[in-house]
């Protein structure tokens, strides 16, 4: 169970969520990198574009991840939280997580190109630690999608509008590949993905659910990930930054 659990964890921090659809007219010829014939046919394409566009304007995403193991009136349920702010270009960036569980933790970060700060609030104790930048593909939220996007994938709806047109895609069948589940997940079911992408290739939102045991007990999870704005977010540096680089 905690094996699972714990590739849940892993994603959000490696991977370190802004409109809604309005009311669409229907499907028309409006495509994406990646999308054709109402279809998506090239994953990495859409991933590359998703990518370099969010980056190049900057952006900001909120990510929530759950996760329930165990039979009814007996299930330890892990919560994540997340939200992510990027400055164009990812000179800068700040993100803060929480872990809500059996036990709760909370992570901060901040970065830019060269350095990469966290202060990490667990068990009544607050550490803190430097590492190297976080790449900006997982910045944009990248390793989440990948595994999920070897899924087939059909175009159901075009929003026409003003800017970028939107296309909605739901996965019509199940990923080839498996780390889109955690590690040792049997039964699987009620698989499903959506996804919004405007037609610069920027994945606006992306939901993905399932059923599924783990261990031998039932077990379900469930991914929503959100870009709240496609411009500088105006990414702050926290005071406690100045403080270890003091």
């Amino acid at each position: 169970m905690r094996r699972g659990l714990a590739a849940v964890a892993l994603v959000c921090l490696v991977a370190l969520a802004g409109c809604s659809a309005l009311p669409g007219s229907g499907t028309s010829d409006s495509s994406a990198p990646g999308i054709e014939n109402g279809e998506l046919n090239d994953s990495e394409a859409l991933l590359d574009a998703h990518v370099e566009e969010l980056t190049a304007s900057g952006y900001a995403h909120e990510l929530n991840v759950s996760q329930r193991v165990g039979p009814e009136g007996d299930r330890m349920e892990v919560e994540r939280r997340q939200r992510t702010s990027v400055a164009p270009n990812a000179t800068e960036y700040q993100s803060q997580l929480v872990n809500n569980g059996r036990t709760s933790s909370r992570f901060m970060i901040w970065g830019n190109e060269t350095v990469e700060f966290r202060s990490i609030e667990a068990g009544g104790t607050r550490d803190f630690q430097r590492a190297d930048p976080t790449p900006p593909a997982a910045l944009a939220g990248s390793q989440l999608f990948e595994s999920h996007l070897t899924a087939p994938f059909e175009v159901e709806e075009v929003d026409e509008r003003e800017g970028p047109n939107r296309i909605h895609l739901r996965a019509t069948g199940r990923p080839s590949d498996t780390s889109a589940f955690p590690r040792g997940a049997t039964n699987i079911s009620n698989y499903e993905v959506e996804l919004v992408v405007d037609e610069r290739g920027r994945i606006l939102t992306f939901s993905a659910q399932a059923d599924y045991q783990l261990n031998g007990e039932p077990a379900d999870y469930r991914l929503d990930f959100n870009v709240t704005a496609t411009s500088d977010p105006g990414v702050e540096r926290p005071e406690w930054v100045d403080a270890l680089e003091s």
